[in-house]
This record gives C-alpha cells, sequence and structure tokens, in this order.
C-alpha cells in the first residue's frame, strides 16, 4: 500500500490526560515528515474554541460528554475527530459517534498515526487492526454455551449505499440529503442496517461491515 500524505498544513489539537502518553504522541508528530502543527492539551475543558483547519486526536481520559453546541460546532467547521482508544479508559459515547476514525493505543506508531490522520482527513473511515479484532470479538461472544452461529449478513442496494455513508461520517441530516430521501426514510434505513448487522450504534456497524466484508478500509 503507497504511503498516505496530507495535502495541505493542519493544525492538530491533541487532547491527551496522560502526561507520558502526550508526550510521546507529540514526539511522533514531530518525526512524521508532514505539514502539520500540533497544540496539546490535557483535557479538553482547556481549549477555549474550535477553528477551521483542526483536526481533533483525543483520548478517553481527557474528555467528557460531548454538548450538543460543541457538536454542532465540529459539524458546522468539518473538523475531523481521531480517537485514541484504550479498554481502560472508555470514550463518551457522545465523542465515538462524531469521530471518524479509531486507533488503538496498541497499534500506534508514527505510521499508524500518519495513516489514520490521512485516511480521516480524506472522510475515510479509519479502525487499526486490534480496536477492529477486539471489537468484533466482544460483539460476537454468546450468552451461553450453545448460542448459534451468525447467519451472514446480507443488505439491499440502498442499505449499502446508507452504510458507506455512515462510514463516510454523514449525520443523517446529510445522507438525506445525498440520496435525495427525507430524514425519516433515513432514520428507518439506519435502524435496519444496525439491526441486521447486530449493532447497537453506528461505530460498531462500520468496524462489523468491514469485518464482513460489506466494507473496505
Amino acid at each position: 500500500m503507497p504511503t498516505r500524505t496530507f495535502e495541505k498544513t493542519a493544525e492538530i489539537v491533541l487532547i491527551i490526560g496522560d502526561d507520558m502518553r502526550r508526550y510521546g504522541v507529540e514526539g511522533m508528530f514531530r518525526s512524521l515528515d508532514t505539514p502539520l502543527e500540533t497544540r496539546s492539551y490535557a483535557h479538553f475543558d482547556e481549549l477555549s474554541a474550535f477553528s477551521g483547519g483542526q483536526f481533533v486526536v483525543l483520548s478517553g481520559d481527557a474528555v467528557g460528554p460531548l454538548s450538543a453546541g460543541t457538536a454542532e460546532d465540529l459539524r458546522a467547521q468539518g473538523i475531523p475527530v481521531l480517537i485514541l482508544v484504550d479498554p481502560a479508559a472508555p470514550v463518551e459515547q457522545s465523542w465515538a459517534d462524531h469521530a471518524g476514525g479509531f486507533l488503538d493505543w496498541a497499534d500506534l506508531r508514527p505510521d499508524t498515526l500518519r495513516d489514520a490522520i490521512a485516511d480521516v482527513a480524506a472522510g475515510r473511515f479509519y479502525a487499526s487492526e486490534t480496536l477492529a479484532r477486539r471489537s468484533v470479538t466482544a460483539a460476537e461472544q454468546p450468552d451461553g454455551p450453545a448460542a448459534p452461529a451468525r447467519a451472514p449478513v446480507t443488505l439491499t442496494a440502498r442499505e449499502l449505499q446508507v452504510l458507506r455513508l455512515i462510514a463516510g461520517g454523514l449525520s443523517n441530516r446529510q445522507i438525506a440529503r445525498s440520496l435525495n430521501i427525507s430524514e425519516h426514510g433515513v432514520k428507518r434505513l439506519v435502524g435496519i442496517v444496525l439491526a441486521k448487522l447486530n449493532c447497537p450504534n453506528r461505530t460498531l456497524a462500520v468496524v462489523r461491515a468491514i469485518d464482513a466484508g460489506l466494507l473496505t478500509l
């Protein structure tokens, strides 16, 4: 696979609570041959405002629930979000629903960090290997020893369209505009997709779809 690159200068807003991890990620950014500028914070509350051209990289130990106002601000300015995932510090679901990609700390290296940011900045969903494997395995744990095997997932052409747009980070309203259907219709289709993939949210649905071969990274 060719090395992914950045097409323009971006300002990385790095929000990581643990000092050593934050310093380590800062060092990775400095080692990358990319036009990136980095501002670091230990907690989300230290950030006064967002601005165009920013890219947010955060960890679960540094953020609380994402408010509706902040979510709208991120959407309005088109600010991408990459979340560094640690099982010991669960990410708020409100942030997980907004993120364009997830990078497990176990997979964090300069090359994976570069690729994750390049993919998310280009509107491609990113999930690192360890996270995808753990998410799918956890979702498939049987409730009992005799749990039946899961049947292959089959989506209609329209449902697959919606799934691809979900993976692209589009909201229900944006999907409705893209497909020229009502927002109510989109909600129904999203519900069907989640039900067929047996997933409680969009994030896990995309990961499961990748594992099932319905989507490619």
